[in-house]
């Protein structure tokens, strides 16, 4: 029977060993990648679930409207916030800061999409049949996050193949 002290220590081992391969063995375009990818699956996470607690009653709040009666949709916010981390993308190539944008980017990136369906209709279709295209969209950005965060070494080793020239993470994959 293992004991508790020892299921911690196990438990610090696997992720004192996670947290050192992501930082020695993860180029720095797949660490931005992977905290982009979290970070937009976690907020989706939350912001779909406030959603459904207040169309559905569960919160103590409803829509969040302002006095004059405008409904202020997370789109604007994730658009906001968008616009911000482009801009700090392009102020700065400090590794240290691309890595902190990314989580911002993952958090912009699903605030957007969760409404992709409204922006594409210029409809509040959220919870309309038509609504599901949000999710499709979800869908494919949350692919191409995972694929450049896991599947990195196989375009590099596709561009090398073609004589392409492949930066992203020297030595590292």
């Amino acid at each position: 029977m293992v004991q508790k002290g020892g299921e911690a220590s196990k438990s610090m081992r696997v992720t004192g060993r996670l947290r050192q391969h992501y930082h020695q063995h993860l180029s720095l375009s797949r660490q931005i990648a992977i905290r982009a990818l979290l970070a937009f699956l976690l907020t989706l996470a939350v912001v779909r679930g406030v959603t459904y607690c207040i169309h559905y009653h569960i919160l103590p709040f409803r829509d969040l409207v302002t006095k004059s009666g405008l409904h202020i949709h997370h789109l604007f916010w994730g658009i906001l916030l968008l616009m911000l981390v482009g801009f700090g993308a392009l102020a700065t190539r400090a590794p240290a800061w691309h890595l902190r944008l990314a989580l911002v980017y993952g958090v912009a990136l699903a605030l957007t999409l969760d409404e992709f369906a409204l922006w594409l209709r210029l409809a509040d279709v959220y919870w309309s049949p038509e609504g599901r295209e949000s999710l499709e969209a979800i869908a494919v950005a949350a692919a191409l996050l995972a694929l450049l965060a896991v599947g990195l070494p196989f375009w590099r080793a596709v561009a090398r193949d073609m004589g392409i020239p492949f930066r992203g993470g020297a030595g590292r994959t």
